[in-house]
């Protein structure tokens, strides 16, 4: 008797622990399947940028015009899409203005993980894995409107502090681009007068992704001749104007020894870099109809090659820009001397201060280095 009462005790716990097992995975799958509400909201995000535009100050913002919003699960998988537009909120929009302040999202999937933004960037895909949107390919030329850059941003979900039943998430959407900005061109020294035929950036990156790498096979530089730097040429075609070079047709004449683009504007280019730096581009500035006060001639063109920044604030060179930075070359900061002319760019370098600020956009004052 006694050993059928144990054999029976048995079997009733073996049954008790096999329902509780399965009722503590069942807990765990409901968990996943209940719909789960976040409290979105956005961050701080950058400012704006043009070639030949305003200046960028300090505290500025990126300006977010339009966006895609993906909830994705710990595989990455896009679980739901949004599309952040300027109108009214609906089942498939959300209102830029209320995530900036914060919008309280419901009926997520349960297994929602993670948040991913992307500002300013048309023709992603909206479902699929999100790896697809993070290696989408853009254009330098693409990002020519500071107001108008790609914008990157990405969390987590934080589980809901109670008496609060819903999770947040808090995005900072950052520019995958570093802005250089030139105010004007100086001329000293035996030069008495000069035209800027065009200006261009070289040491460039062509293509980045939306989350911000970038790829060295992409890095474009163009050594030391002088045809590339040309209007229309094959390395700088009319599609790159004015994203990463300026041309003017007639010449740009200097003004009591000072060239400078329309008054309140200055000369800027949006650059892909990485988030934790990248190759410091170089700034070629093609001049023509140069005149000095002791007869002595130059041919036209002759070039001007800035091939690295100092930071105005400690005067060490910089070794690389970082996306989320501008650097900007104030007024007379970018003064040149005769020695400083090749009829061959990227052969007599100089180097420049600038001041750099961060984005929302932080300003970096550098010096050229020539």
């Amino acid at each position: 008797m006694k050993t059928k009462i144990s054999y029976l005790t048995l079997l009733i716990l073996a049954l008790l622990m096999s329902f509780n097992g399965c009722s503590n995975g069942d807990d765990t799958e409901d968990v996943d399947k209940q719909p789960k509400s976040v409290f979105l909201k956005l961050g701080k995000s950058g400012s704006s940028l043009r070639s030949v535009g305003t200046p960028v100050g300090n505290g500025d913002d990126v300006v977010l015009q339009s966006g895609n919003l993906y909830f994705v699960n710990s595989s990455g998988a896009i679980l739901k899409h949004y599309t952040l537009t300027t109108t009214a909120a609906s089942a498939t929009n959300i209102n830029i203005t209320d995530a900036e302040s914060g919008a309280l999202i419901t009926n997520l999937p349960g297994n929602t993980f993670a948040v991913y933004v992307v500002g300013n960037t048309s023709g992603l895909p909206s479902s699929g894995n999100i790896s697809a949107v993070k290696e989408y390919l853009l254009q330098v030329a693409s990002q020519d409107d500071i107001e108008d850059v790609n914008l990157y941003g990405t969390n987590t979900l934080t589980p809901p502090v109670l008496p609060n039943t819903f999770y947040t998430s808090e995005i900072d959407l950052n520019p995958t681009v570093a802005r250089v900005e030139l105010t004007d061109i100086t001329a000293s020294g035996v030069i008495t007068s000069f035209k800027v035929d065009g200006i261009f950036i070289d040491n460039y990156y062509k293509q980045a992704v939306v989350d911000g790498s970038v790829d060295v096979a992409d890095f474009v530089e163009n050594g030391a001749f002088a045809a590339p730097f040309g209007d229309e040429s094959a390395e700088y075609p009319a599609g790159l104007k004015p994203a990463i070079y300026d041309f003017y047709d007639p010449a740009l004449t200097a003004v009591s020894k000072v060239a400078k683009p329309v008054i309140g504007t200055i000369w800027a280019y949006n650059l892909f870099a990485s988030s934790t730096g990248s190759t410091v581009p170089r700034i070629i500035i093609r001049l023509s109809d140069i005149q000095t006060n002791d007869l002595s001639t130059y041919t036209s063109p002759q070039f001007i090659t800035i091939k690295g920044f100092k930071a105005v604030s400690g005067g060490a060179s910089l070794t690389s820009i970082k996306s989320g930075e501008i650097y900007n070359i104030a007024a007379g900061a970018l003064t040149f001397k005769e020695t400083d002319l090749s009829s061959i760019p990227n052969l007599s370098p100089i180097d420049v201060e600038v001041t750099v600020s961060l984005a929302t956009w932080s300003v970096v004052g550098v010096t050229p280095e020539l």
